[in-house]
């Protein structure tokens, strides 16, 4: 199973995965990590790591995160060079619900990384306009 962790400024993180599992059903290889105020960085960076491993059971890991160029976002791009993963930033529900559906299809991890990035823009439209 494909490891999930998803990592925000404050409780975003959180939000997220409640809400996915209100809308896809619960996912059980996932780790949430909020960064609060006065986290220090190596030690949050720490936590990434740690729950990379965690969540790694052999089919590799995607990272989401909220903001690109954000501490949550850097450090998970640090630890995903460096292990040989995927990190997404500028997550949002659609493409979370996307690797739910598809984690458990087999695809390889970067056509499951793309497919996330693909609903992720699919999901972000003007609705007065559709």
């Amino acid at each position: 199973m494909v490891g999930l962790v998803v990592v925000s400024h404050g409780d975003l993180s959180k939000g997220l995965a409640s809400s996915i599992a209100l809308i896809a059903g619960e996912y059980k290889n996932m780790i949430t990590l909020s960064l609060e105020k006065n986290d220090n960085a190596e030690e949050f960076h720490n936590e990434i790591l740690n729950s990379v491993k965690k969540v790694d059971e052999g089919d590799g890991v995607i990272i989401f995160t909220d903001v690109l160029g954000g501490t949550p976002s850097n450090l998970s791009t640090l630890v995903a060079r460096r292990n040989d993963l995927f990190c997404l930033t500028g997550m949002n529900l659609p493409m979370l619900i996307e690797f739910v559906m598809l984690a458990e299809d087999d695809l390889p991890l970067k056509e499951l990384a793309e497919r996330c990035l693909e609903a992720a823009a699919a999901g972000i439209r003007m609705t007065n306009k559709i």
